[in-house]
């Protein structure tokens, strides 16, 4: 069981020292390849616009707003995780 435990650490340890430069320093990444892949990850401004919605937490509070300005209300009720991890 102990030998199973340094296989992982040792598979990491190899795998960096293959991606050092022969000198032994790893290459240091372009500042401008880190700005890019941030911008690929960040939301637009698109997909935040679910923010914008006035959500309400609370079903009573949301029908009454709801009554009193003529509106439907969207009732959203799920059961298990909410990535599916039941």
């Amino acid at each position: 069981m102990f030998a199973m435990r340094g296989v992982p650490t040792l598979l990491v340890l190899c795998s960096g020292l293959s991606a050092q430069q022969p000198g032994g320093e790893a290459p240091a990444p372009a500042a401008d390849a880190f700005a890019a892949r941030l911008q690929r990850i960040l939301p637009t401004g698109e997909e935040l616009a679910f923010l914008a919605v006035p959500w309400r937490t609370e079903l009573r509070t949301a029908l009454v707003e709801g009554d009193a300005q003529d509106k439907p209300v969207l009732l959203w009720a799920m059961n298990g995780h909410p990535l599916g991890q039941t």
